[in-house]
């Protein structure tokens, strides 16, 4: 839309030649599923592009994958799709840089820094915390029924660093008591031993308060099926809709997706041995 608009990106993407391209998928994604958005999202995306662009993403990709996505109104979450005969919500969110002592700070080219990885994690954090209060709200209006799951579905590209994960996505490590990566070495050998990863139940604020990473394994989320998870934006994105996607499986979900309904992507489920070990398998 022409005119004044709060959002950079906004402006960037409908008024720079250079991202023509990523105008032009907009466009295309607007038109797949403008009839699927609230009545507000055009206007609202020049104040909040990415995640009216994200909730684009996600309806189009639904709709290409053949899961149907249904709109209730213009509250609650963005959508559902039946699975097995239940209503599954969709919910989405993206999450920024965060503000305070805790922000992520931008990326500076040319420097050398340590990557902030708890100061990332604690933005998912936030966000399963505040959507789970808006999942809350809408049960309590009647929009979802309290047995109905979810789905959260983050999009991290407003997060510095967080698109550039490490050897296990961000977002895993957010929700489950998963640490570093370690490598046993025998000393006198100098022969490596199975690589494992810590087990990490909190993170700490720079307040000194501490968050749980261990959501996915606490009843109080248990409505929440899986997480899905994109640093997708409109210059930045896969030829097939959806192959940016990873999904981790809530492992104490009273409502378990079934793995074939996201067999183009990648999932990931966890698991915990006889001897108590943690460990992450990509299905």
């Amino acid at each position: 839309m022409a005119g004044d608009a709060n959002d950079p990106a906004y402006v960037h993407v409908r008024d720079e030649p250079h991202l023509a391209s990523a105008k032009d998928f907009t466009e295309v994604l607007w038109q797949k599923c403008a009839s699927y958005s609230d009545p507000h999202a055009r206007s609202d995306a020049r104040n909040h592009f990415l995640q009216r662009f994200w909730e684009m993403y996600l309806t189009c990709t639904f709709l290409e994958r053949g899961l149907n996505p249904v709109r209730v109104g213009s509250e609650g979450p963005e959508f559902f799709v039946m699975i097995n005969n239940t209503r599954v919500w969709i919910e989405a969110i993206t999450p920024e840089a965060g503000s305070g002592d805790d922000k992520v700070p931008d990326i500076v080219h040319g420097d050398a820094y340590s990557v902030p990885t708890e100061k990332i994690l604690l933005r998912f954090t936030h966000a399963l915390v505040e959507k789970n209060k808006k999942y809350k709200a809408a049960v309590s209006k009647g929009i979802i029924h309290k047995d109905e799951p979810i789905i959260l579905a983050i999009n991290s590209r407003a997060i510095p660093h967080s698109p550039h994960e490490a050897e296990l996505p961000y977002f895993i490590k957010a929700f489950l008591p998963i640490g570093n990566l370690q490598i046993p070495i025998d000393t006198r050998t100098m022969k490596a031993g199975e690589a494992s990863y810590r087990y990490s139940g909190s993170l700490s604020k720079m307040n000194g308060s501490s968050v749980s990473t261990t959501s996915f394994l606490n009843s109080e989320f248990a409505h929440f099926s899986a997480v899905i998870h994109s640093g997708v934006d409109c210059a930045n994105h896969p030829e097939y809709l959806g192959a940016d996607f990873s999904v981790l499986h809530n492992p104490t979900s009273l409502f378990r997706i079934p793995e074939h309904i996201f067999s183009w992507c990648k999932q990931f489920k966890y698991e915990e041995d006889v001897n108590k070990e943690l460990s992450i398998t990509l299905i």
